[in-house]
């Protein structure tokens, strides 16, 4: 792909390249090369050229139409021996269990730190659900859903930290004018609990309810959630199911290789 060159603004080319891929989405899986170059805030020069060489490189696809979507190559790297890989794998079997009772929506999700949000390993859904807004390979803010909550109480008090000071920027704190009091002290209570839940924060009539995770030493690695319309919130019945799937997961993780769960923030 050439030579390591910064951009007129200080971007190296890998910068630059890691803003092309992250416009490519759910709902923008096929851009033109000017598409991109307004989506990446590229000079359209600039993006014409660079997606040319990760069509080179297998990174983005050409369509028959002149247009591009992410490359094979990607979803190859991606499935290639990561421990995001191992983790959904150790995970399917419960997800598919509480899948197939529950007859919801079910996903596996963890923290990332860098981006302040949670992102959806796996996810098994139920026919389409207007109201779900999660997906699979998706991100939503750490304290506006039940993952985020429940993984947030079962860090430690420095990683907490981390993300309560940027609280002011998660939309379901904004909506509900929570202080970081309220937050700690919700953390709190979903510790006491074992459990999250939340309700209509991102989107109206839909619900999460989450369970933590843990591995070796007992860190929380992840979390698995129920997602279901307000009106289908039967708690007797689901968090037992979720519970015991979360607990069996857990249990296969204190197993596994500390290697395998570096994704772990501590």
């Amino acid at each position: 792909m050439g030579a390591m060159a910064n951009s007129s603004r200080g971007e190296s080319v890998v910068q630059r390249v890691s803003r092309i891929l992250r416009v490519f989405d759910e709902e923008h899986q096929i851009l033109s090369a000017t598409q991109v170059a307004q989506r990446a805030d590229l000079a359209i020069s600039t993006a014409h050229r660079m997606v040319q060489s990760m069509v080179d490189e297998g990174l983005l696809l050409r369509t028959p139409d002149g247009k591009y979507r992410l490359g094979l190559v990607l979803w190859e790297l991606a499935h290639r021996s990561t421990v995001y890989q191992s983790f959904s794998a150790a995970a399917r079997p419960f997800l598919e269990g509480v899948h197939q009772t529950l007859r919801k929506t079910v996903s596996l999700a963890i923290l990332d730190p860098a981006d302040v949000s949670i992102i959806y390993l796996d996810r098994l859904a139920i026919g389409h659900d207007d109201t779900d807004v999660s997906s699979l390979a998706g991100r939503l803010p750490v304290l506006s859903t039940a993952p985020g909550q429940v993984m947030l109480a079962f860090s430690p008090p420095y990683i907490q930290d981390q993300y309560l000071i940027r609280a002011d920027k998660d939309p379901g704190v904004i909506s509900q004018q929570l202080t970081r009091t309220d937050l700690e002290q919700r953390l709190a209570q979903v510790k006491h609990d074992g459990w999250a839940h939340v309700a209509e924060i991102l989107s109206a009539g839909s619900s999460g309810t989450a369970a933590p995770i843990f591995g070796r030493r007992n860190r929380v690695v992840g979390a698995m959630s129920v997602v279901r319309p307000i009106d289908e919130i039967n708690l007797n019945v689901q968090l037992p199911v979720l519970l015991a799937a979360a607990r069996g997961l857990s249990q296969v993780m204190a197993q596994q290789s500390e290697q395998l769960q570096d994704f772990a923030q501590y």
